[in-house]
């Protein structure tokens, strides 16, 4: 393959523009694994970076896509191996570090983790970086000893991506049955 797909936002005299458009490797940043993507999400952080007055991005162009969940095409960290399913959430990825919405992303390895057993890519995906925060939150309360048995939780924010995931999360584990 000599060229992929990529969604790249530029920046051209205060106006912010998106479009598909064809990369090579080598427009990709230089960074230990270069991943197959096979899935990304949409994020509030990828809806603020298309507008002008954004504070996220340091420069343009940028492929946005905070997330990202595939397989290792090639990696010089020994951690990753060719065909390994990975996810990786955060850091600079589609900020300031080009992004999950293209068909391949380099990334430096410390900000790639192992797709978890028992998940798919998309499954990885859908939760997103949104599920993988209500997640950690969750499971930190839990570690401090909360549990059903002490009631209720009230969940702030809940008309958000990580709330609203928090909200179903709790329903299903502390409402059905899990302690």
């Amino acid at each position: 393959m000599t060229s992929f797909k990529a969604y790249i936002i530029n920046k051209k005299e205060g106006n912010v523009k998106g479009s598909i458009q064809n990369l090579t490797f080598s427009d990709l940043p230089s960074s230990d694994v270069l991943i197959k993507v096979h899935y990304s999400s949409i994020n509030y952080k990828d809806g603020m970076i298309s507008q002008p007055d954004n504070p996220l991005v340091k420069s343009y162009p940028i492929i946005p896509g905070i997330d990202l969940a595939g397989e290792v095409v090639r990696s010089s960290d020994k951690r990753f191996n060719e065909g390994d399913p990975v996810i990786a959430t955060s850091y600079e990825i589609g900020v300031n570090h080009f992004g999950g919405y293209s068909e391949y992303a380099s990334l430096p390895a410390d900000w790639v983790v192992p797709l978890p057993d028992g998940l798919t890519t998309e499954e990885a995906m859908i939760y997103g970086t949104a599920g993988f925060t209500a997640a950690l939150s969750i499971h930190r309360l839990e570690e401090n000893g909360l549990t059903p048995k002490h009631g209720p939780i009230l969940v702030t924010g809940a008309s958000g991506g990580v709330g609203s995931i928090a909200v179903s999360m709790l329903g299903q584990t502390w409402v059905y049955g899990r302690s």
